[in-house]
């Protein structure tokens, strides 16, 4: 629907440019689209449909062949088309087979941008916390990848699954299991 609409608004740089446009990147177009979709302008409806629930009809159908060209209907879900894809920045430098290790799972995500659990394939909070003075052993924190960018790290993907998931882990540091000593040379 907001491809639809976001082809209508163009139509006109598209004609004059023809091969030579090039769709700009529009993040927000959601914010444009639901207030269209209310108020329902005329002069705004993209020429190749009739009416507004035309545009409707149109992206509904379009959008339920795309989900059952994979099966039933009723079996699709968000997570197929919302799967993380999260990997090492040096994951890219590398061929195919050796990139695995640098890469968390694929694993189907419940959010998506715009909303508090910003989750999606190539995008997403970096980090959680949630924490209030006085209650900081009621926050939580988490990671996509773990505290440490080291892929040999025993701590490299810790915390992921909790990430994926939206589970809080605490906030506040558990007893102490490790010490990294740093000392100057004498």
């Amino acid at each position: 629907m907001i491809e639809r609409i976001q082809n209508g608004l163009t139509a006109p740089a598209q004609a004059a440019l023809g091969k030579a446009f090039v769709m700009p990147d529009l993040p927000q177009m959601e914010a444009i689209a639901w207030p269209m979709l209310e108020q329902r302008p005329a002069h705004l409806l993209p020429r190749k449909f009739e009416t507004w629930d035309a545009l409707l009809a149109d992206a509904a159908r379009d959008i339920r062949a795309q989900l059952e060209a994979s099966g039933p209907l009723a079996e699709r879900t968000w997570g197929e088309r919302n799967t993380a894809r999260i990997c090492h920045p040096l994951a890219g430098a590398l061929p195919g087979p050796l990139r695995g290790p640098l890469c968390m799972p694929a694993e189907p995500l419940r959010g998506d941008g715009n909303m508090p659990l910003v989750q999606g394939p190539d995008f997403g909070a970096s980090a959680r916390m949630v924490v209030s003075p006085g209650r900081e052993a009621e926050g939580f924190a988490h990671m996509p990848c773990g505290q440490s960018g080291h892929p040999l790290s025993p701590f490299w993907g810790a915390g992921h699954a909790a990430w994926v998931q939206g589970e809080a882990t605490p906030f506040l540091p558990g007893e102490a299991r490790h010490v990294l000593a740093l000392r100057p040379e004498m």
